[in-house]
């Protein structure tokens, strides 16, 4: 061991050897050292990284700030761009959702969701049109569903089309905008659409554009007039009996009659006579009127001559014969003055006396069918009624159901699924056999159904009347008599109805009733216009969604349990990887 040890020692160099042979290294590195740029950048960070590693306090923290710093800049800077985002998302979202609908309308009704026939029409709307509610879109939407349900309607419209402007207008803070409409209603909740090119405006209420049908039947069923009805609507909905007899919303129908009127720039003009006892014509009025029709009376007798800018005269339901001086009025009208272009809409009615000159010089309408048949047509002073029970409504002969001919006066109510209703008519009788004379042409526009019969007005009251010996067959309810100018082809018409009952505002509410239907469609291609506009009535019946029992325990699981439990296993995923990094 002693040896080996020995040998050990002598094998280890001398080390002032070692030193002296390292010495010539060591100077030719001193040597180069001298001539070349010493490298502090590499120097410095194996410098700190001994110091850390010999468990420099000072290095250490410094590298933690540093890291730190590092760490919490980036945090900042991702939380600015984090709210920056938000921000823009919420602007974007914003202006998106001003311009189109991002909603759903759960409801079974759609009480949200615009009509078909509503979006067609905002289509091809090419005018600006200002609809201005007077009041805050806050305080409108807090009246309730109905409300609500109105409001959301109009700002959808006003997002299928950017010529439909929406605004809200407080009354007591918009003195200007008010006093436009002096003599005028104009109170809460009311809603007024105008056109500046036109200048033409329609003020909508809360009876116009909420629907109750029911109120309104029962009204019409008792025979008060229309005018009174949108009174007493009006009346009722603005009171706490409201939710008694609002049903729906109609504030499309309402809105889209108020455009009709207001950016119509050749306004058609159709005027009803007046002081020869005529019927109550309200509901055809009101009916015109709504698709964009100027609406005004006219009294033969107090005027010179029958404005020429008419398109139109309605004579609804006379019961005093008129005299030839106001006849002579109305034939000069028709002739236009050789140009034609004129219309005349006659309405018979039971209530009306004789059509036959009186024998002891009473009341009868002689004159006035005398003007009938210089147009080819003649009114019987009998009733159609209707024996087959396939046709009668009721279980009532003298209320039946007509028969639309294929014209192009009765457009879309041909041949639809709709009925077309009728009572008390008067057979409309073609005085010339080939329906034409002369110049003047003729086209049946309704008629009753096979079955149908004709009982004498003065029998009604008679109990044994033997209706197998009456005439019967078909009748003609409606008939057009024509003249077209040989060369403008201008023409002007004469159409006759055996009854004002097919205008009668409780047959022209009945849902399953085309009435109002071929009566807008007969203006409407006479004038030159296009289809008139129907749009159903929301219904405020159910306005929620049903869920059943699986249904409501399905959202129960995914609401209370996944998706909390989601949230929560992303946090500590979160936290692990941030706590490990």
């Amino acid at each position: 061991m002693s040896e080996i040890n020995n040998e050990n020692e002598e094998k280890k160099p001398d080390a002032e050897t070692s030193a002296e042979a390292a010495s010539p290294a060591e100077d030719s590195a001193k040597q180069s050292a001298g001539t070349a740029k010493p490298k502090k950048e590499k120097q410095r960070p194996a410098k700190k990284q001994a110091e850390i590693q010999n468990g420099n306090p000072a290095a250490r923290k410094l590298k933690l700030n540093k890291r730190s710093f590092k760490h919490g800049t980036l945090s900042v800077v991702l939380t600015i761009l984090f709210i920056a985002g938000v921000v823009v998302l919420n602007v974007i979202v914003g202006i998106i959702s001003d311009r189109v609908d991002t909603t759903a309308d759960l409801t079974d009704t759609g009480i949200y969701t615009l009509d078909e026939a509503t979006v067609n029409y905002l289509s091809g709307l090419d005018m600006d049109v200002t609809v201005s509610v007077m009041n805050s879109e806050v305080n409108f939407e807090s009246g309730g569903t109905y409300y609500k349900s109105v409001n959301e309607l109009l700002k959808k419209m006003a997002m299928e089309n950017e010529h439909f402007k929406l605004q809200y207008l407080l009354i007591d803070q918009n003195p200007d905008f008010t006093s436009r409409f002096n003599g005028e209603t104009l109170t809460t909740n009311y809603i007024v659409v105008e056109s500046k090119t036109t200048g033409r405006h329609r003020i909508i209420t809360p009876g116009n554009y909420f629907s109750a049908p029911t109120f309104r039947d029962n009204l019409a069923q008792y025979g008060y007039p229309e005018s009174y009805i949108d009174q007493y609507v009006e009346q009722y909905v603005n009171s706490s009996y409201a939710s008694q007899i609002i049903e729906g919303s109609n504030v499309e129908q309402a809105t889209i009659s108020a455009l009709m009127y207001v950016t119509n720039t050749d306004p058609v003009r159709v005027a009803f006579t007046e002081g020869f006892g005529e019927g109550d014509s309200s509901s055809l009025s009101s009916l015109l009127d709504k698709n964009g029709y100027d609406v005004e009376t006219i009294n033969l007798m107090n005027v010179a001559s029958v404005d020429s800018e008419i398109d139109y005269i309605v004579m609804y339901a006379p019961t005093m014969d008129y005299d030839n001086d106001s006849l002579t009025k109305l034939s000069q009208f028709l002739d236009n003055g050789g140009a034609f272009g004129k219309n005349l809409i006659y309405f018979a009615s039971y209530d009306q006396p004789s059509y036959q000159p009186s024998e002891d010089g009473g009341n009868s309408m002689a004159n006035l069918a005398s003007f009938l048949a210089e147009w080819g047509i003649s009114i019987g002073d009998s009733l159609v009624l209707q024996s087959n029970s396939s046709y009668t409504f009721g279980g009532m002969e003298y209320v039946h159901l007509q028969q639309i001919q294929d014209t192009q006066y009765a457009g879309n109510a041909y041949n639809s699924s709709l009925i077309t209703y009728d009572a008390y008519i008067r057979p409309i009788k073609q005085l010339w056999e080939d329906g034409g004379k002369g110049s003047v042409e003729q086209e049946i526009l309704i008629k009753s159904y096979d079955g149908a019969y004709l009982r004498p007005i003065s029998t009604l009251s008679e109990s044994d009347f033997d209706k197998s010996s009456a005439e019967s067959g078909s009748f003609i309810d409606a008939v057009c008599a024509y003249k077209v100018h040989s060369n403008t082809q201008e023409v002007t018409r004469v159409v006759a109805f055996g009854s004002d009952m097919i205008c009668s505002s409780m047959f022209m509410s009945y849902a399953n009733s085309n009435n109002q239907d071929f009566m807008i469609n007969m203006f409407n291609y006479i004038s030159g216009k296009t289809s008139g506009t129907t749009i159903t009535a929301k219904s405020f019946s159910a306005v929620g969604f049903e869920v059943n029992q699986g249904n409501a325990d399905a959202l129960a699981v995914v609401l209370c349990i996944v998706i909390p439990i989601l949230v929560i296993a992303a946090g500590v995923v979160i936290w692990v990887l941030r706590r490990h990094r």
